[in-house]
């Protein structure tokens, strides 16, 4: 197997990495137009909201409990965008262990994940702030926003939500790299060991039942063990839980490499077939949460007196089959379709730090910008995206230039060549 696994370059996981973080952009452009979860010194619907703010629970487009079209396709993307990152995360985590020792893999991953999300917290939280908030942007409230931030940051549960915002994505993946180091340290000492062959195991039982069935019981699991106590809210809750599951299945993927793709090629029709069934009982549920009130899959049941009954266990098994079944679902297409190489590709690799880390007060900004040409919807979803997305490709062109701002970035040094492999193609490639 570790032969096999140096004379293979999957360039699709690479692409899903960055076609994923790209939505991003208008994801969080278009949930701050139709959930409004910036304020209204943001959203560019300003008229619309304080005509209709008080009839939000009827299910308009300004809260996420709505389930007009634009709100619906929104929770969809939301249940499996993040889990299929997360997975990716697991995947190039397997690939870089491989190279290295524990204390190297330690330190580079301090460089490359908390780096960055401390300095994206210092200065990209600062100026979000002053946008949503209309606050001062002096250099005073620029360092006491750093001691604030720096010292709220251990508070548990809200510390990360306050002293974060959008990095909690980083803050995560550390922790799951670091919990899963004495796994990964096992598993490349013994590659034909017991651990690796149960990891293998679940893609070769009869009839797919490991990755149909065990795995993503796993999953809910988790979210009846967690979910009426814990709504998950950027990444904590029981969705700290539950993502480190995806995390944990993407290195599994990757440790069985063969089996792995072997799987997701001759299965890919069942697993999108099963996909569309799983959507559909998405679909339901969410319906059901909005007729009810209950909230079968955003979780935190206890306010309504529950700790399960029968609805809140169906919305478990739904909501983490659903999001399952999408991310095999995007990888077996992605498999099929996307393991080419591109001279592009590196170039956009490198690109996804700098820009998943200033995306959001640039989104701020862009619907302000929207807000002001008198836009609302989705012209202003559309502009706003536009806008997002040209100013965070001008300010990655910037601060690639210097080794300092690559650092503070967490942009990867490209190997020299025509067709340079990205992070985790080096790795496999035993580079």
């Amino acid at each position: 197997m570790e032969e096999s696994l140096k004379k293979v370059r999957r360039y699709d996981i690479d692409w899903l990495r960055v076609i994923l973080f790209a939505l991003l952009i208008p994801f969080h452009v278009a949930i701050g137009v139709y959930w409004n979860l910036y304020g209204e010194n943001v959203n560019p619907d300003l008229d619309g909201i304080n005509e209709r703010w008080e009839i939000a629970e009827e299910g308009n487009d300004y809260t996420t409990d709505s389930v007009n079209l634009p709100s619906m396709l929104l929770h969809w993307i939301h249940q499996w965008r993040l889990a299929g990152l997360f997975m990716i995360s697991g995947m190039g985590t397997a690939f870089a262990f491989r190279g290295r020792t524990w204390k190297t893999f330690l330190v580079e991953r301090t460089k490359r994940l908390l780096v960055p999300m401390f300095f994206g917290a210092w200065t990209m939280g600062f100026i979000g702030s002053v946008l949503t908030e209309n606050g001062n942007l002096t250099i005073w409230a620029f360092l006491i926003g750093i001691i604030w931030r720096s010292l709220i940051f251990w508070v548990p549960f809200i510390g990360k939500l306050i002293a974060l915002g959008h990095l909690w994505f980083l803050w995560n993946l550390f922790q799951y790299s670091l919990f899963m180091i004495p796994i990964f340290t096992i598993v490349k000492n013994n590659p034909d060991g017991k651990i690796a062959r149960f990891i293998r195991s679940f893609f070769t039982m009869p009839g797919g039942i490991g990755i149909f069935f065990l795995l993503p019981f796993f999953l809910v699991f988790m979210e009846i063990l967690f979910k009426p106590w814990f709504p998950g809210y950027i990444g904590i809750g029981y969705e700290w839980f539950w993502f480190f599951g995806f995390f944990a299945f993407g290195y599994m993927c990757i440790n069985a490499k063969d089996e792995y793709y072997e799987f997701i090629e001759t299965r890919r029709i069942m697993i999108t077939l099963l996909t569309v069934i799983w959507t559909i009982a998405f679909v339901w549920i969410r319906l059901e949460q909005h007729k009810s009130g209950i909230p079968y899959i955003d979780g935190g049941w206890l306010k309504k007196d529950i700790i399960h009954n029968k609805m809140t266990i169906l919305g478990c098994v739904i909501h983490s089959f659903h999001a399952w079944f999408w991310c095999l679902t995007i990888f077996s297409w992605g498999a099929h379709f996307l393991n080419k190489p591109s001279k592009n590709l590196t170039y956009m690799n490198q690109g996804v730090y700098p820009f998943y880390i200033v995306h959001m007060p640039l989104t701020f900004a862009g619907l302000i910008f929207a807000g002001n040409l008198g836009l609302k919807g989705i012209p202003a979803v559309i502009l706003a995206t536009l806008f997002v997305g040209l100013t965070c490709w001008i300010f990655f062109e910037c601060v690639k230039q210097t080794r300092v701002t690559r650092f503070l970035f967490g942009i990867k040094e490209a190997s020299n060549g025509k067709d340079k492999p990205s992070e985790s193609n080096a790795f496999i490639e035993g580079r």
